[in-house]
């Protein structure tokens, strides 16, 4: 039987861009539909945004399931350091995913985290093959994620630094 401990995941990439760059790119949850391959689309909740109590909906597709929403609650959120948020809210929620920033002489070291909080009965029910099943797609799709990242977030400085070149040459 599959153990609340083996449904984690977690993988890191170094971005050449600095942390609070990064960070601006993940806490914008309308950015999403252009890193991740499930949540193709995401947004916030009226009067809500990028700080810890925040809520948003995300709308996830996946080829041979309808699509669906979840409304997330923000967990964490430290510019530059930390921004996460669990599916359904910290009271009702099964599923949490967040991002660590860190400094490295690169740029920035990125971890992307899943964790599901809670082996409710709806679970239970998928059964080992189910769960092990939606673990290494979580894993593949948080690396398709981390490396999209990656690419939008050293695109964005290239493209800044190319707009400061040219301001400081005329």
């Amino acid at each position: 039987m599959v153990d609340l401990s083996d449904l984690q995941v977690s993988r890191t990439i170094v971005v050449a861009a600095p942390p609070e760059h990064v960070y601006e790119i993940i806490s914008d949850v309308t950015r999403i539909g252009e890193l991740s391959p499930v949540c193709k689309a995401a947004w916030w909740d009226e009067g809500s945004g990028p700080r810890e109590g925040g809520w948003f909906t995300g709308r996830n597709e996946v080829e041979g399931r309808d699509p669906w929403e979840r409304h997330c609650e923000v967990v964490i959120a430290e510019p530059g350091r930390a921004f996460g948020w669990v599916a359904g809210g910290r009271e009702e929620g099964v599923a949490e995913w967040s991002y660590r920033f860190r400094p490295v002489e690169q740029g920035t070291e990125v971890e992307e985290s899943w964790r599901i909080l809670s082996m409710v009965e709806r679970l239970r029910a998928l059964g080992d093959d189910v769960l092990n099943g939606m673990k290494a797609n979580t894993e593949s799709g948080i690396e398709a994620t981390l490396a999209n990242l990656k690419s939008v977030a050293e695109s964005g400085i290239e493209a800044t630094l190319a707009n400061l070149k040219s301001v400081a040459e005329s």
